[in-house]
C-alpha cells in the first residue's frame, strides 16, 4: 500500500511543480486567476488519484494472471 501513496504524492508533485512554475512562465504570469488556480489544482488531485488505481489494477490484474 505504501508504493501506491507514493505513486500517488509523487504524481500530485509533478502536478504541481509544472502546474505552478512551468505553465505561467510558458504562457506569461498574470494570465491565471484564482478560480483557474483552484480547477487546476483538483484536476491534479483527481488525475493523480487515477493514475494510482490503474498502477493498482494492473498489479491486481498481473497478481491474478499467475
Amino acid at each position: 500500500m505504501g508504493r501506491y501513496i507514493s505513486i500517488f504524492l509523487l504524481a500530485i508533485m509533478i502536478g504541481i511543480v509544472s502546474f505552478i512554475f512551468i505553465i505561467p512562465s510558458l504562457i506569461g504570469p498574470d494570465s491565471a486567476g484564482e478560480v483557474d488556480m483552484v480547477i487546476g489544482l483538483l484536476l491534479i488531485l483527481i488525475g493523480s488519484f487515477i493514475v494510482t488505481q490503474l498502477f493498482y489494477i494492473i498489479d491486481l490484474l498481473q497478481k491474478n494472471k499467475s
